[in-house]
């Protein structure tokens, strides 16, 4: 057994249990904010995307997000509220799934001596020091804690029930 066939296992539960955050969501979207503080979906996503395909660069493999996308999504940007800034959703969404998708095979085939190496993302080499270790977190811990938020966006933007 590979010592990340474990959080790619977790990672693929994530992504079952959340398909209905997904579902219907579209490009009006993208930069709603239905409570001062929230994300936007589009940001949430996009930056789902971006950490995930860094997970897949740790592991060696080429970029699949465009690389305009950073400025938009990595750590430490913030949302927009102008949905033209963002990518078409069936974008974003797609690019997720498919980042995510070759995220798990990536870190299920890591070899030993990559997962060993230093955690690339210094904000966090304290308590992630290894490669692997990180690649585990953005699959597990990352990634669920945003899934929350996209659930979070979602309650807050549902119109009140009478």
């Amino acid at each position: 057994m590979h010592p990340l066939d474990a959080p790619a296992a977790q990672c693929k539960h994530h992504f079952t249990n959340s398909a209905a955050l997904f579902s219907d969501l579209d490009d009006s979207h993208r930069a709603l904010e239905p409570v001062a503080g929230l994300k936007t979906a589009g940001w949430l996503i996009g930056h789902i995307c971006m950490t995930g395909d860094f997970g897949r660069k740790i592991c060696g493999r080429p970029p699949i997000c465009p690389k305009e996308w950073r400025v938009k999504f990595n750590p430490g940007t913030r949302p927009s509220h102008d949905a033209a800034d963002y990518p078409p959703m069936a974008d974003l969404l797609d690019t997720m799934h498919r980042v995510y998708a070759d995220l798990r095979d990536a870190a299920t085939n890591l070899d030993a001596a990559a997962a060993a190496s230093p955690n690339p993302f210094t904000p966090a080499v304290h308590e992630l020091p290894t490669a692997g270790e990180f690649v585990a977190y953005l699959m597990t811990g990352h990634l669920a804690y945003h899934l929350g938020q996209l659930q979070a966006w979602r309650v807050a933007a549902r119109p009140a029930q009478a």
